[in-house]
């Protein structure tokens, strides 16, 4: 079932030359994992803000499950369906208790008292932040944070989950703690797009799309995205980190699998090789 249509859409912001997407169609179904690649400037981030309806078009339509992001009649129910994490959780973070930050946007929909309860040990245990409920936010670290943002936007309970270069300020063991809660969610069906420039993060998803200049080039699995490194070179994109270390072994005689490896795959390869050696 398509939940995102995306159909002829061009954008310009106010006093800029040339539009930052340029008569893009995209299509999300429901349970995708789609993750959106591309340099500085390629309209990612304002893509993702289409979706979630911060943004409308100038020209063409984009649609969440059917509602028109131009109707502002039905504004309300796309965010509902859509829920957004940005880069910086600090400005994501509205109370000073975790558990009164995630129940912020449960109580501006109108949400009864009991069931705010309910979501609130919900979003908590689907981020494994249950023992920080009756912390400080601004005393967590930036990993937990972003788990905590995320937390809140799980309670508003949406259909469809946008991350919008939400581990770009998280050190490689954060972004880890964020992606295995996404990848874990999207396992439960949830429908997840994530916005990114880190390569390394489009190794779990089901489809990768690589935006240039506002327009889509490069749409299929992460196997075939990755397949051509030159061409993605000429995008400002490069191969995940862990599939070009593996490629090099390769080249030098290990009888390493071919593909596209995460960092714990190529972990467990080599550790196979060693155990055999």
């Amino acid at each position: 079932m398509e939940v995102i249509s995306v159909k002829d859409v061009t954008f310009k912001y106010e006093g800029a030359e040339l539009p930052v997407i340029n008569n893009l169609s995209l299509s999300v179904s429901r349970g995708e994992y789609l993750c959106v690649l591309g340099e500085n400037g390629s309209g990612k981030s304002t893509l993702a803000r289409l979706i979630n309806g911060l943004l409308t078009p100038n020209s063409g339509r984009v649609a969440v499950y059917g509602f028109d992001t131009k109707d502002k009649d039905k504004q309300f129910e796309v965010r509902k369906r859509v829920g957004m994490v940005f880069q910086n959780p600090d400005n994501q973070m509205v109370a000073t208790m975790v558990e009164d930050d995630i129940a912020f946007g449960p109580e501006n929909l109108g949400v009864p008292s009991k069931e705010i309860g309910e979501r609130i040990d919900f979003a908590l245990k689907s981020t494994n932040m249950e023992n920080f409920r009756f912390s400080q936010g601004q005393k967590l670290s930036g990993g937990q944070k972003q788990r905590v943002a995320i937390a809140g936007v799980l309670a508003i309970m949406p259909e469809v989950l946008i991350l919008d270069e939400s581990t770009s300020m998280l050190d490689a063991k954060g972004r880890k703690e964020v992606l295995d809660v996404v990848k874990e969610l999207n396992d439960k069906g949830m429908t997840v797009i994530t916005i990114t420039h880190y390569m390394d993060e489009a190794v779990n998803a089901s489809r990768v799309v690589v935006l240039s200049k506002g327009e889509i080039v490069k749409d299929g699995k992460p196997s075939e995205i990755f397949k051509d490194s030159n061409e993605l070179v000429s995008y400002g994109l490069e191969l995940p980190r862990s599939t070009y270390i593996a490629n090099k072994l390769i080249k030098k005689g290990l009888p390493l699998k071919e593909g596209i490896l995460t960092a714990e795959e190529l972990s467990e390869e080599l550790c196979k090789l060693f155990q055999k050696g």
